[in-house]
């Protein structure tokens, strides 16, 4: 073969084989472009956060009953009849508990707190009261300590909003979830817990959202495309269905006389019927219709302009339906 001949070919064998090697590269790099990533000029973030249902985190919540009802995380035949104690009901998805058992033999309790205060006198029933007060929040400070899994979520994402009387000499603790850049709503996000002057529970509810840093991510990722004012005139001359205080479907027909007002953004869960082990968290705008007589909410995604939900009330201390 001829000299010259020899070398073309040297040179031109290294742009072949890189020739060849093009196709394999573009799909190694395809197999690495990062999930959800779309074409150019699609939406770069995600519509909503979701919550899975998990087996794992309703055992966790189980074991954490057992715990602070005093019995055996681990058991044989014997012993489970011997300490047999109802299970409380969860609810679907979240796994934190609805409700207590209402055949309990004997309630859970707080753990007893005393508070040394030397500079106090028995006589000053101010000091006295203040003392008590203490008290009460390290008792059920250490008790939602215990009652993390079952409850979903631990103490530092939790505010104690208020203590308050009820039926029968007892007292509910209030308490509001803080995990995320937004309020929740549609019932989630609520702790509470009713106790007696003995420091038995005699009630225990939880709507908080679990696994909230997760969340927390994708929730700053959800790109807002609609502004409030764009999600407040979408409302104009539209009919709402909603459920009412009492549990009762109604729907609303919302007219130039009802003005409409954004009034911050939420965070709104949703259970599709679709789907129902996941839930959705939609960032949204809450817009109040109508005046202080019949105030009204609504709730529009602030990513796809949707209206996703209504309600009598802006948070409820209620558990939300399936």
């Amino acid at each position: 073969m001829p000299s010259g001949l020899i070398r073309r070919t040297l040179r031109a064998a290294p742009f072949a084989f890189v020739a060849a090697l093009a196709p394999l590269l573009c799909a190694c790099a395809a197999m690495t472009k990062p999930a959800g990533a779309g074409a150019p000029g699609a939406a770069s973030g995600p519509k909503f956060a979701t919550l899975e249902a998990s087996d794992e985190r309703r055992k966790a919540a189980l074991a954490s009953w057992k715990e602070i009802t005093g019995q055996p995380l681990t058991t044989t035949v014997a012993t489970t009849a011997a300490t047999a104690v109802p299970t409380p009901e969860l609810l679907p998805v979240t796994a934190t508990v609805k409700s207590l058992p209402a055949n309990l033999p004997t309630p859970p309790r707080m753990p007893l707190v005393t508070i040394n205060d030397k500079g106090a006198r028995k006589t000053n029933s101010d000091r006295a009261a203040k003392r008590t007060d203490e008290q009460t929040r390290e008792s059920l400070r250490r008790f939602m300590a215990s009652a993390e899994p079952l409850v979903g979520v631990g103490l530092g994402e939790l505010s104690l909003v208020e203590i308050t009387d009820a039926p029968g000499g007892a007292r509910t603790a209030h308490y509001v979830q803080n995990s995320f850049p937004y309020p929740l709503r549609n019932g989630y996000g609520e702790v509470l817990v009713t106790f007696t002057p003995d420091l038995s529970v005699t009630a225990l509810s939880s709507t908080a959202i679990p696994d909230a840093e997760d969340i927390r991510r994708t929730v700053a990722a959800v790109t807002q495309t609609v502004a409030a004012d764009k999600a407040a005139a979408s409302l104009a001359n539209s009919t709402i269905t909603y459920t009412d205080s009492a549990g009762n479907r109604q729907t609303r027909n919302i007219t130039q006389a009802d003005a409409l007002t954004s009034r911050a953004l939420v965070l709104f869960p949703v259970r599709r019927d679709a789907d129902p082990q996941t839930l959705e968290l939609h960032v949204a705008w809450e817009i109040a219709a109508g005046g202080p007589a019949s105030p009204l909410y609504v709730y529009v995604d602030a990513a796809t302009g949707q209206q996703i939900g209504a309600s009598q009330t802006t948070q409820t201390a209620s558990v939300p339906k399936s």
